[in-house]
């Protein structure tokens, strides 16, 4: 079984892609996702082999309602990703998991829809730093690159049925 979310597209804080990077509100060398790439692939988790055309950067799906994450296709945990950071930017080590997914974005020009295989990214709130508190009411999507991805659009996840409940 599967389950659909519908959504309006986020604008979010630009750190999982780094372009940020230097910014007031971003302490990080590089792209958070870069950064913890090597930490995944050390557990198992090929996100450019998941993920075909990987864009190294997520998709906020901003949802009508809250969800918490109920079984994740893959998990990694205690990722020190921040180890070799200093000040503000080394955090403790934090807990992913990650769903398969398939995004659904309209293509514009009356042409359809897009369909996007990606993962959803789960960081787990009880391991974010208290500086980035876990939004209940988004969804971080990893996918190619979408063409003419607009902020304020309507989109939807497809994902398993049994990936997320109600909070």
């Amino acid at each position: 079984m599967q389950a659909i979310y519908d959504g309006i597209v986020g604008r979010g804080f630009q750190i999982a892609s780094g372009q940020s990077v230097g910014g007031e509100g971003n302490p990080f060398s590089d792209g958070s996702l870069k950064m913890q790439d090597r930490h995944f692939r050390e557990r198992g988790i090929d996100l450019g082999a998941l993920v075909p055309g990987l864009f190294w950067g997520t998709i906020n799906l901003k949802l009508g309602k809250e969800l918490v994450l109920a079984r994740a296709d893959h998990v990694a945990r205690n990722v020190d990703w921040t180890g070799k950071e200093t000040g503000r930017a080394r955090i403790a080590a934090e807990t992913f998991s990650l769903i398969h997914c398939c995004f659904a974005y309209p293509l514009g020009g009356g042409a359809g829809t897009g369909y996007y295989p990606g993962l959803i990214y789960y960081p787990h709130p009880e391991t974010k730093p208290t500086t980035n508190p876990h939004r209940f009411d988004v969804l971080e999507v990893l996918t190619g690159k979408v063409p003419n991805l607009v902020h304020g659009t309507p989109a939807s996840l497809v994902c398993r049925a049994d990936a997320f409940r109600p909070r």
